[in-house]
């Protein structure tokens, strides 16, 4: 089978990044060869490339109207331009496209159409259904959608969902804590204390605000020292979350032991490095106007899937969304 030239560089361009160059070579290479769909193609990829979806669009509906194309064909570009749609932000049209895709790729974006639709649920079943089938691990996913479903429900579905969830993700801080505000909420403190303790052994906490929402539990409940022993166990054990040891700093300063406080620090940064939280708690122990200045411009959270950095915790990347995703720098 003979290719143009133009074809040639079009796809030589896309390896190397060069979305413009590989557009005006792949255009020729289409112009040229109209009865071979993948420089066609190939130009639709460089459009979606650089989110000119319209023109994407039309590329892919083009082909997808050609008489001489098979089933198998057919199917695979539909999810491209449903990958298109979905890209462009057009989720109704998106899952239209991708509801009778079967391969894995086109299932996967079908449940993440679904997520953007706020159809958790049946997100939650596409995804379990193919983690079967391609016998692939997406707990992540499907817990999220669980989570997502207990977020939105309330009474006794919304604990059906947070026990579905945690079986999925039982290491997720949000579901764990929606758990602990279920239970205060329903006047159970004594099984909202056993979830804390979990929560702490799990090193979860993701804040000193998180800290801070113990210590007031555990003083409605009369148990203000039991908090600090707990902790102070886990650090023991060999815990590395740095706002448990945040915590017990400011317990040890409040019952004026700077010595064990500082011992606290140093233990840290010997064991586990320099971090910004930590470098923040010893503030509280010594002064230092140099580090102060740093830790103002700091960001205390990268984003371990996109490497976005940011100042606060929040449950969701600000850039790419992650799901939990933003861990103390």
């Amino acid at each position: 089978m003979k290719y143009s030239i133009d074809f040639i560089k079009g796809l030589s361009a896309i390896t190397e990044g060069d979305y413009q160059r590989a557009s005006a070579h792949l255009k020729n290479a289409a112009l040229e060869h109209s009865d071979r769909i993948e420089a066609y193609f190939a130009a639709g990829l460089v459009f979606r490339k650089n989110k000119q979806y319209d023109r994407a669009t039309y590329v892919l509906e083009s082909i997808l109207r050609s008489a001489d194309i098979d089933s198998s064909t057919k199917r695979a570009l539909t999810v491209e331009l449903g990958r298109v749609m979905f890209e462009a932000g057009n989720y109704t049209i998106a899952h239209s496209l991708l509801e009778m895709s079967t391969d894995r790729e086109g299932v996967l974006l079908r449940a993440k159409t679904l997520r953007k639709l706020g159809k958790y649920e049946e997100a939650a079943n596409t995804y379990k259904m193919l983690a079967k089938s391609e016998k692939i691990n997406l707990d992540n996913e499907t817990g999220y959608c669980y989570f997502r479903c207990a977020s939105e429900t309330e009474g006794s579905k919304q604990n059906k969902y947070l026990k579905t969830a945690l079986k999925y993700i039982p290491k997720s801080r949000c579901v764990s804590m929606m758990q602990i505000d279920n239970l205060l909420m329903v006047a159970k403190p004594s099984k909202a204390l056993i979830e804390i303790d979990k929560f702490i052994n799990s090193e979860l906490p993701a804040s000193e605000n998180d800290m801070t929402k113990f210590q007031s539990v555990f003083y409605d409940t009369g148990r203000t020292e039991e908090l600090m022993r707990i902790v102070m166990k886990r650090i023991a054990e060999g815990a590395r979350n740095p706002f448990l040891y945040g915590y017990a700093v400011s317990r040890l300063l409040h019952s004026e032991n700077q010595a064990k406080a500082q011992e606290l620090i140093n233990s840290y940064i010997e064991n586990y490095g320099f971090n910004n939280n930590i470098a923040r708690a010893s503030l509280t122990i010594t002064p230092n106007s140099l580090l102060e200045s740093y830790l103002e411009g700091a960001d205390y959270y990268r984003c371990s899937a996109c490497s976005a950095s940011t100042k606060t915790y929040s449950d969701a990347c600000p850039n790419c969304q992650g799901f939990e995703t933003l861990k103390p720098i």
